[in-house]
């Protein structure tokens, strides 16, 4: 059997993707996750074939997701689900080796397609996103200016934290560092954002799909 954890803040999406996968006779859902977080806990506990991951997420994104399992379960295949095709996230997943990235306006059997490539050592982009990929390798400088992707893997946990509209102090206690540390990554992120006030990293993180309205 091939087994699949879903993660997706959206209870109808994730019951919609359980019976999609489930319709096949030989892919089962070990568990289901609703943010970053508890997806690492569980991809712990069932130790998934495949994860599908929706790249906006509360508490940590999928991309900052993604870079942990990547780390910790290597061998764990991860399929991106996302809203929007923006060339900045698709350029730092495939740097981080997703193995799919579908959008999710696409046809639904797109993730069984998905799937069964990726098992076979394939992998799998909806037809935007190859295309975009494309462009991206014939035109090497094209989307360079994109401050998203000079961004590390903690000030995009800072970013996605206030975008969800945590302090530095909440920010601070979930992360394990100090208040201190938070404001500089945070001063760090308005500089490469080229933003002036903490409103406008929220609005930067909104408008490229990083957190959801």
């Amino acid at each position: 059997m091939i087994s699949i954890l879903i993660a997706d803040d959206h209870g109808v999406v994730r019951e919609g993707l359980r019976r999609l996968l489930e319709s096949e006779p030989d892919i089962e859902v070990c568990a289901e996750a609703s943010d970053g977080r508890e997806t690492l806990e569980l991809v712990d506990k069932h130790n998934p074939n495949f994860v599908i991951l929706d790249i906006s997420m509360p508490r940590l994104g999928g991309l900052e997701t993604l870079e942990k399992l990547r780390a910790e379960h290597p061998a764990v295949k991860v399929i991106l689900l996302s809203m929007h095709g923006d060339p900045a996230f698709i350029q730092s997943a495939v740097t981080l080796g997703v193995d799919g990235y579908i959008l999710k306006n696409g046809r639904a059997d797109e993730v069984i397609a998905a799937v069964r490539a990726v098992i076979k050592g394939g992998s799998y982009f909806s037809p935007p996103v190859a295309r975009e990929i494309v462009d991206q390798l014939r035109s090497p400088r094209r989307g360079s200016g994109e401050p998203f992707t000079t961004l590390s893997a903690r000030e995009r946990e800072v970013l996605h934290l206030i975008a969800d509209g945590l302090s530095a102090k909440e920010i601070a206690s979930q992360l394990g560092i100090s208040t201190k540390t938070v404001e500089a990554h945070r001063t760090s992120l308005m500089r490469k954002l080229g933003a002036r006030k903490a409103t406008e990293l929220v609005r930067y993180a909104l408008r490229h799909g990083l957190v959801e309205p």
